[in-house]
């Protein structure tokens, strides 16, 4: 199974429209998420990546990953006119990051959760702003293997 489309937390849509969120802007982090978040991440409910982590959904930090996930690359947004005057559309893409198994495996892997908030912020205060399911079930990356959560060309998402 290829990976889903990324899907906006609820939360996320009030915090972008109330500058919480700034998107283009500010430091957002990619996380890795276990096969037993299925019921809670995606939830569209949740608020704060210290829900993840109290539900004991991101995977172990181990193998090189590091809790709280790994900070994107500089991001670029960019408002367009949709198909009409009234339609406007943010999207919001970067490019793909490579998570790396090093000395052990990184396992139980089945989601990507980008996250935001200030580059000393703690993870659990950090915002949620969309999830991916990387695969219909779960699966470990060994080492000294690769992952790379990879955009499509269009970017992660389009709001209108």
């Amino acid at each position: 199974m290829a990976a889903t489309a990324w899907q906006l937390y609820n939360s996320a849509k009030k915090y972008i429209g109330n500058g919480t969120i700034e998107l283009g802007v500010g430091n957002f982090k990619i996380a890795l998420a276990t096969s037993t978040a299925s019921a809670g991440v995606s939830t569209f409910t949740l608020s704060t990546f210290g829900q993840i982590i109290s539900g004991g959904w991101e995977i172990s930090a181990t193998g090189g990953y590091t809790s709280g996930g790994k900070e994107l690359v500089p991001a670029t947004g960019q408002w367009t006119v949709g198909a009409s005057a009234k339609q406007i559309k943010f999207t919001y893409s970067t490019v793909g990051l490579t998570f790396t198994a090093s000395g052990s495996s990184l396992n139980n892997v089945k989601y990507a959760i980008i996250s935001y908030g200030a580059s000393a912020a703690v993870a659990s205060a950090r915002k949620l702003l969309c999830f991916c399911q990387l695969s219909s079930s779960q699966f470990s990356v060994s080492s000294p293997n690769t992952l790379t959560v990879l955009p499509a060309a269009t970017g992660v998402f389009t709001l209108t």
